[in-house]
């Protein structure tokens, strides 16, 4: 159909024939069962195309804007389409990209798990100074049972009964009436899944680390190029 207009506008010489042909052209698809609505919007099309002005392209390339917006179910489609429509109507050199992130819900806004005690944690490489005299006196060491038995338990560092515990030896010294060590101030260097692992990584520590307490070089011989 639209060939045949484009024909019929380029062979007519005056617009009086070409409207005459278009009226033939008309009659003879209207017989053939087209609607008349498609053949009229298809003369306007072709019509508007051959008078009215190009629109001018923009040869800029486009500024990408992300937006983040909560998941609100099937709304959410319906406003990122409203909003890329109206971004392009009013801001045709911004290309906007709408990106859903999932909201609060009851679960997010409550811990369904209790915080693990700080006691009770196993398999790692700890770090604890004494509260008085600070970063000079501290202590790297691993423990692969909890901490509340590796301080606490038989042979533990603060247990009375120890015979030998670096933290025992300091607060003997008597260099601060002020001086202790509280395991509630622990700091975990490194969770590892056994003892060898464990081994390494307080290796790698007491290698790298400030600590004076503990007297070892190493848990493990470091092959380090």
């Amino acid at each position: 159909m639209y060939c045949l207009i484009h024909r019929v506008y380029h062979i007519a010489s005056s617009f009086n024939i070409f409207n005459e042909d278009l009226q033939v052209l008309r009659t003879k698809f209207l017989k053939n069962g087209f609607p008349s609505g498609l053949f009229d919007s298809t003369v306007n099309n072709f019509l508007n195309k051959q008078y009215l002005p190009d629109e001018k392209r923009c040869t800029v390339p486009k500024r990408r804007v992300t937006m983040t917006l909560p998941y609100l179910g099937p709304l959410s489609i319906v406003i990122r389409r409203r909003l890329k429509k109206l971004i392009g109507k009013f801001y045709p050199l911004i290309e906007l990209n709408v990106v859903f992130k999932r909201g609060k819900t009851i679960k997010s806004l409550f811990s369904y798990k209790d915080k693990f005690p700080l006691r009770c944690r196993s398999r790692v490489v700890y770090h604890i100074q004494c509260e008085a005299c600070g970063p000079s006196a501290a202590y790297v060491g691993k423990t692969v049972n909890t901490l509340y038995v590796r301080f606490y338990g038989s042979n533990g560092h603060l247990h009375s009964s120890t015979k030998s515990s670096a933290l025992l030896e300091h607060l003997g010294e008597g260099v601060d009436p002020k001086c202790e060590f509280n395991p509630e101030n622990i700091k975990i260097l490194d969770t590892c899944r056994g003892d060898l692992q464990l081994r390494y990584a307080e290796s790698i520590h007491l290698k790298h680390s400030k600590q004076t307490l503990n007297t070892r070089e190493r848990s493990i011989p470091l092959h380090i190029v």
